[in-house]
């Protein structure tokens, strides 16, 4: 499910270009003017759909809600073949990567409760997505997060370690080691979570502790614990744009070095 811009729905390939193009450009930072490519065909009915979001960082502060369509639908385009990349996609010191390919793909138009137009991905012959983020930008992000928060009670954060193991088919176990310092004294700080995938690629954080070693730790693990909690159930997601009516299949995760996740959809 894609926002649209304007207050229309398309009526021709260029208008649903723009459409795509700059309610994207309401989230995204886009490298590229031709980030969306609409080719061949007869509006409605086309050839091929690009979404070209390599480069492209996200702009917003938070992510924005999921697009929920409360209208009454309306037939809209079809296409022979949907591309969607991200190599990669940026959200401050993480980079994404994302891959979606679907043939065969037939959208309606709704609206969302702000009455603002939405293409909605309704069928698909055959499709395929991928995401992957590395261990290391989920370091980045994790070290850059306990850093800030760390400093408004005057601590510094020395050393970061994140460790992540495979818990279930899309579930990750994840033990965040914090070596923290204030004047001369110095503690460790133990965060540790897990993350599940749903059927819609987003995540949910869960089961999250956090818990001490010497003064400085246990002081600063009492103050970030009231900070973490709030994220207990909070889901994020992997993909920039909902899946419509399209339910996943055969969804698989692997953990190493990166965190990969795939699936397929369609019906075929």
């Amino acid at each position: 499910m894609f926002p649209l811009a304007g207050k229309d729905f398309p009526k021709t390939t260029e208008e649903l270009t723009t459409a795509i193009h700059d309610a994207l450009a309401d989230v995204f930072t886009l490298p590229s003017k031709s980030a969306v490519a609409a080719k061949g065909g007869d509006f409605p009915v086309l050839k091929s759909v690009t979404l070209d979001l390599d480069g492209a960082s996200i702009s917003a502060t938070d992510a924005p809600p999921k697009p929920v369509g409360v209208g009454k639908r309306k037939p809209g385009p079809s296409v022979e073949k949907l591309a969607i990349s991200g190599h990669p996609i940026r959200y401050q010191k993480a980079k994404l990567d994302l891959d979606l390919t679907a043939k065969g793909v037939t959208f309606d138009f709704d609206r969302d409760k702000k009455n603002h137009p939405l293409l909605v991905l309704t069928d698909a012959e055959d499709g395929k997505v991928s995401a992957k983020i590395s261990k290391a930008d989920l370091q980045a992000v994790a070290l850059e997060a306990a850093t800030l928060a760390a400093k408004q009670q005057g601590v510094a954060i020395q050393e970061l370690s994140l460790d992540l193991k495979q818990s279930g088919p899309r579930s990750v176990a994840a033990d965040v080691r914090v070596k923290a310092k204030k004047m001369m004294m110095s503690g460790v700080i133990h965060i540790a979570g897990q993350l599940d995938v749903d059927d819609e690629l987003n995540a949910t954080l869960s089961n999250l502790t956090c818990t001490g070693e010497g003064v400085i730790g246990g002081t600063a693990a009492a103050f970030l614990k009231k900070k973490i909690q709030p994220l207990n159930g909070k889901e994020f997601p992997l993909m920039a744009f909902s899946l419509g009516d399209i339910t996943l299949r055969d969804l698989k995760m692997k953990v190493g070095a990166n965190v990969e996740v795939s699936a397929a959809f369609g019906s075929k």
